[in-house]
């Protein structure tokens, strides 16, 4: 099993370091639509400095990129471990002491919540529990574990978030809302019990 969640974890890594391959994180056909309308009607002023503070940390990503010795086309799974962990090593560096809340901010952590809790149900409840992880201590910057597993994203829910930039993702880790950068496979941020279910869920 743990085999099988560390091929996923590469193939993840495979479709962001060839850009023909990855891509962001989309919502279904079905809610495109619908995914402005909501930003702008649950996003306002609270939380302007959210993406804001993603665009600095986009451009911080891409400039220690370019500093990193280039990667070729390559199936070759230690090559990619390599590119991997030299970034997220120096994203380390680069945000040396960074800690949690700096992304969800006290402002934004509300904002989210109350969102979150909108749209909180039975069904999306299970939907978000589908592959979930479960929680996990980790540090900011810390490197997303190859044995655990990625919580499935509603459309739903990523309809009623901001939209983030390439190969950074919202995911669940239990109850708690990170940000990942799949490109370094490293969490971002982390936003503690940011759903609950007021239903019997389980």
């Amino acid at each position: 099993m743990a085999k099988t969640l560390r091929s996923v974890a590469f193939a993840t890594v495979l479709t962001v370091l060839f850009p023909f391959v990855g891509g962001t994180q989309t919502l279904p056909a079905a809610t495109d639509s619908l995914a402005p309308h909501f930003r702008i009607q649950v996003f306002g002023d609270t939380v302007t400095d959210f993406p804001s503070r993603i665009e600095k940390y986009f451009e911080l990503r891409g400039q220690l990129e370019r500093g990193l010795p280039a990667m070729t086309v390559t199936e070759d799974v230690r090559q990619i471990r390599r590119r991997t962990r030299s970034l997220a090593e120096a994203i380390r560096v680069a945000r040396r002491g960074a800690v949690q809340g700096e992304f969800f901010t006290a402002a934004t952590s509300v904002e989210f919540k109350r969102v979150l809790a909108l749209i909180m149900n039975t069904a999306v409840w299970a939907l978000i529990m589908d592959e979930n992880p479960g929680a996990f201590r980790h540090d900011i910057d810390g490197s997303y574990p190859d044995v655990k597993t990625y919580s499935t994203m509603p459309g739903i829910v990523l309809a009623r978030l901001p939209q983030l930039p390439d190969d950074i993702q919202f995911r669940f880790v239990g109850p708690h809302l990170i940000l990942y950068d799949v490109r370094a496979n490293t969490i971002i941020d982390r936003l503690p019990n940011a759903i609950e279910c007021a239903d019997d869920c389980d």
